[in-house]
């Protein structure tokens, strides 16, 4: 297969994890701005000019707003809302929901290595998950070898980051597996997608 097609194939299989992981504190800020229909200048004005993520550079602040603007914006205005009007454990999940629709990488390492880890009875992921489970879907996706080792050094910490902040694991050190149960709304917004096939991946039970 041509080169540039393959690494096309591995970029969006990782798509925009480097922009973030969960981005929770970000997300409700982000969302609110998205049902205002707002021009682009006005757009970058907010983000950058007048800096309302509140972050020390204007490149890290729009980097976050798009990531997640990327991410809220195809489920649609009334998934946004949910997002905006959530109590804080059904949004977590419904971030969760929309990383792991708008990057594959995500639910694979879930389905993959998070999973399997729990049905081998180990408690912990193994402290070189990310790499193996790379080097594994390699050669299924040879242009993963073709992108820089920052970029999949930084995915892999924002895959586990997000793992963590949707309270999979206990923390980035320790890495203990925790039990995670899907609340009604998480899938209610399964089935308005039409993405049940997440639901045991988000639960953990393949």
């Amino acid at each position: 297969m041509n080169k540039d097609l393959e690494l096309n194939k591995a970029k969006q299989y990782i798509r925009d994890l480097t922009g973030g992981s969960l981005l929770i504190e970000e997300s409700r800020l982000v969302a609110e701005t998205l049902l205002q229909a707002l021009s682009e200048p006005e757009w970058n004005r907010l983000f950058i000019e007048e800096n309302i993520l509140k972050k020390k550079s204007q490149h890290t602040s729009i980097r976050y707003a798009r990531a997640i603007r990327r991410r809220l914006e195809p489920l649609g205005k009334a998934f946004i809302e949910a997002v905006i009007h959530e109590p804080e454990s059904s949004y977590k999940q419904l971030l969760m929901l929309s990383l792991m629709i708008h990057t594959p990488v995500l639910p694979d390492f879930m389905q993959h290595v998070v999973a399997e880890t729990k049905r081998i009875y180990r408690s912990n992921l193994a402290p070189d998950a990310w790499e193996s489970f790379l080097l594994d879907r390699s050669r299924i996706l040879p242009g993963l070898n073709d992108l820089s080792e920052s970029t999949l050094k930084k995915s892999g910490n924002n895959v586990i980051r997000a793992l963590v902040e949707a309270d999979y694991l206990d923390n980035n050190k320790n890495r203990r597996l925790q039990p995670v149960y899907l609340l009604p709304e998480t899938r209610i917004w399964l089935q308005k997608l039409n993405r049940e096939d997440l639901e045991p991946v988000m639960e953990c039970t393949l």
